[in-house]
């Protein structure tokens, strides 16, 4: 999404330093006795002041540059929708723990039109999109935890991003081997911006040399992925899957890392399987 530069009126509260606004009302969420480290009000034109804030936050908190790229884009498309489908403004509020950094959007809802029902729901208001290629969509491939509700007062959406323990996270290694006449691609340390090439050039490689391939990627090592690193992994599937009596099987994926798929309905875009043995049974023809 870009801002939206539609005349807006301005946003409650009052202006604070570093060029946002701070919102009125406590400082402190339900049940967490922690201030927020973020708190402004934005409209489409302080909407680059906001990212610019949550990027700055992100890298404080720790994140990979990759990761806080990812934050930028999933906060800003929750704010977008606020300015373009609710009241034109809305509210950031983010807070940080020791496994994770919480960011959440609110706006004061949008004028119900005539004959619309009462209530909200759970899943979202239609007026946010969830639909493949829409903002929320987006956001739910590359946050690690989604959420959001929708009532008479507004939209509460809310994204959580996943620290990395603290200490140097191993660096992205990738070996081969062959096991059982199969060729094995071991995935180590974190998929990323800067690495996801190298994974996309081995693949290319294995399927120029082997057109009817069977391949096995290992990522039981694999610490964590940006979306570019998801994106790469979408597309060697993709490209496997495309080139008859060829397949790839993705092999013993941490939980952490299955659940964002499953949670971002993206499971079913690969062959899965709990373990090098299990991805080696399903390779094998059918006796």
């Amino acid at each position: 999404m870009t801002d939206d530069a539609r005349p807006r009126r301005p946003p409650p509260g009052d202006k604070s330093r570093g060029g946002g606004s701070r919102a009125a009302g406590p400082g402190v969420a339900p049940g967490d006795e922690n201030p927020p480290v973020i708190d402004q009000v934005f409209d489409a034109d302080s909407l680059y002041a906001l990212r610019s804030a949550v990027a700055a936050h992100g890298a404080d908190a720790g994140l990979p540059e990759g990761r806080v790229g990812d934050l930028v884009l999933a906060v800003h498309e929750l704010a977008a929708n606020a300015v373009r489908h609710g009241a034109g403004h809305g509210r950031l509020r983010a807070w940080r723990t020791d496994s994770s950094l919480r960011c959440e959007v609110t706006d004061d809802g949008a004028p119900r039109a005539a004959g619309a029902s009462e209530g909200g729901t759970e899943s979202g208001d239609a007026r946010w999109r969830v639909e493949s290629g829409h903002g929320l969509w987006l956001i739910r491939q590359v946050a690690d935890r989604t959420s959001w509700r929708t009532g008479p007062s507004g939209t509460v959406a809310a994204v959580s991003f996943t620290l990395g323990p603290p200490g140097r996270l191993p660096p992205f290694q990738l070996a081969q081997r062959f096991q059982a006449g199969c060729p094995v691609l071991a995935v180590t340390g974190q998929l990323d911006l800067n690495s996801a090439d190298q994974l996309a050039d081995a693949v290319d490689d294995l399927i120029a040399a082997t057109p009817a391939l069977c391949l096995i990627l290992d990522v039981t090592g694999l610490t964590w992925w940006d979306s570019s690193g998801l994106a790469v992994l979408i597309t060697a599937q993709q490209r496997v899957n495309a080139i008859p009596a060829a397949r790839m099987v993705l092999a013993g994926l941490p939980g952490q890392l299955l659940g964002r798929l499953r949670d971002g309905g993206l499971a079913g875009r690969f062959t899965l399987a709990d373990s090098i043995a299990d991805a080696l049974d399903s390779l094998r023809p059918p006796t």
